[in-house]
């Protein structure tokens, strides 16, 4: 099936709930009490109800928060096997992932096994480095933030990266496959010379970790993160397909309907690199931006205002891993996924402490795409109310 290709680098956003209160009026010479008009709780369920009677297969949003928690699914998980949709459904996360690799990275730079800013030249040998234009002079922190200048081996390349795992379904693919389609491929800018998203920087960077680790960091990122931080449900695509399913995700175009899970069961990749639920999406997220569970410097790698760089890009900033903005005088973090078949929305405001992660099981075309930005909209201004 030959594959035309719209890749997305989806914007996240939201904010927190309130509750709106309504005094009465005088009556006479008499005050009477205050009283708080009754408001009726949003139905999140039947939102998400309604939303798969049309174009999206199946849908899980879980939502927490000090004032609200909501944890539930809708629709179906796999069309030829009329299965609905579960709540601890897994999907693969796509560029949502950045966030463990920028983790893993910052956790390793503490321990001083990882100099951020080093040129990439002392990690990578130089049959790799020979053919990325500036390596000599660009460093993993300017890859794990986007201003190294890189091609991207996704956007800029035509579907090339897309139609060669179609070639071969049953190999797994890691980060040297994905690689080929960035050498010898011209820079944007020299690094540190502006900003331009590139999943070729989390590429190289997933193997240089794999250059300090003496092993694929598929390891390091279950025994360091995953499991001390209790996110049972992440695994690593591909490498780690043996620790549980994933569920069917759903592309069209003039050919037909694909589903993509039988190719992205056999993909790990730096930039995409787990397959996960929406509570522990929801949870990493959280766990990253309040820090309380890491380690002052890892914390302040990922978070610290310094970090944040603008983008250019309608008042986004980017760290490592994450995204920041203000939306409706709000602290937002976020950083989203989108693979053929998939979608993560993953987002977290700050004044309220509120986490959120949405999985949806299609993408890639526009009709999907239009029905779930439209549901991702829906909720954002629920919760902006």
């Amino acid at each position: 099936m030959k594959l035309k290709l719209k890749l997305l680098l989806p914007t996240l956003t939201t904010c927190f709930l309130s509750l709106a209160l309504t005094a009465c009026g005088s009556n006479g010479n008499k005050t009477p009490d205050p009283q708080i008009e009754p408001t009726t709780p949003f139905d999140y369920q039947a939102l998400i109800e309604n939303v798969v009677l049309g174009e999206l297969p199946g849908v899980v949003l879980y939502i927490d928060s000090p004032q609200l928690h909501f944890y539930s699914a809708a629709g179906i998980a796999d069309q030829e096997e009329n299965t609905p949709m579960q709540i601890d459904a897994r999907i693969p996360n796509g560029s949502a992932g950045k966030k463990l690799t920028a983790l893993l990275a910052g956790m390793l730079a503490q321990e001083q096994r990882l100099d951020l800013d080093k040129p990439i030249t002392e990690y990578l040998a130089s049959d790799i480095t020979d053919h990325i234009p500036n390596a000599s002079i660009m460093t993993t922190r300017q890859m794990l933030q986007h201003t190294a200048g890189l091609f991207d081996y996704l956007n800029d390349s035509g579907g090339a990266f897309y139609d060669a795992v179609i070639a071969d379904p049953d190999s797994i693919k890691t980060d040297e496959f994905a690689l080929q389609f960035a050498l010898d491929k011209p820079a944007h800018f020299s690094p540190s010379q502006g900003w331009r998203y590139s999943n070729t920087g989390y590429i190289l960077s997933g193997l240089i970790l794999d250059k300090v680790l003496g092993a694929h960091h598929s390891g390091a990122m279950r025994s360091m993160i995953i499991e001390p931080l209790g996110l049972a449900s992440l695994s690593y695509g591909g490498i780690e397909q043996n620790l549980g399913s994933i569920t069917s995700g759903y592309f069209k175009n003039e050919d037909g309907v694909l589903n993509t899970r039988p190719f992205y069961q056999n993909i790990g990749v730096a930039d995409a690199p787990v397959v996960g639920n929406a509570k522990d999406m929801a949870d990493l997220l959280k766990i990253i931006v309040e820090g309380a569970l890491l380690s002052e410097p890892t914390h302040q790698f990922l978070m610290a205002d310094d970090h944040f760089i603008p983008t250019g890009i309608n008042g986004l900033q980017y760290s490592a891993g994450l995204f920041k903005e203000m939306i409706n005088g709000k602290h937002v973090i976020h950083h989203g996924g989108s693979e053929l078949g998939y979608a993560t929305y993953n987002f977290y405001v700050v004044e309220s402490k509120t986490t959120v992660a949405m999985l949806v099981n299609c993408n890639g075309y526009k009709a999907c795409d239009d029905a779930h930005d439209a549901l991702y909209q829906k909720v954002v201004n629920e919760l902006t109310k």
